[in-house]
């Protein structure tokens, strides 16, 4: 892990953000989907910070960093879930559950889709959700 320092100037409103830092600090979008992808294969958010970390040799992501795009995660979902569907206009509606695993050695649990096919044929999941089981 590398720290830096970075500078603080008196009289200033806002703290000090270097231009450079500012390109170097940030999460490239294809380890945030890996992280996101880790997550959802049942890896807790340290054993992704660890698993990181030893695939390349260093520190690359922290356990904070790794919670935030886990965090991101949930708020998309629940968009997802909350969202307005006065635009399907539903001529048929297929249910469906699947037993998924929980952690890659652990308990299993359902998984509830509910799918549209629109009067135009267009098709659209409208829900995921978690059930006790698949039945």
């Amino acid at each position: 892990m590398v720290r830096v320092q970075v500078p603080q100037i008196r009289g200033q409103e806002a703290p000090y953000r270097s231009q450079l830092w500012s390109h170097v600090a940030k999460t490239s979008e294809g380890l945030k989907r890996l992280s996101g992808e880790m997550y959802a294969g049942g890896l807790s958010q340290r054993d992704i910070e660890y698993g990181l970390g030893k695939a390349v040799g260093h520190f690359i992501l922290s356990k904070s960093a790794v919670s935030a795009l886990t965090d991101s995660l949930t708020q998309e979902y629940e968009a997802f879930r909350t969202r307005d569907l006065s635009g399907y206009d539903v001529a048929s509606l297929f249910m469906d559950a699947v037993d998924e695993p929980l952690r890659r050695w652990g308990r299993r649990t359902g998984v509830f889709c509910v799918w549209a096919i629109c009067v135009d044929g267009r098709k659209g999941l409208l829900t995921l959700s978690t059930a006790n089981s698949e039945s």
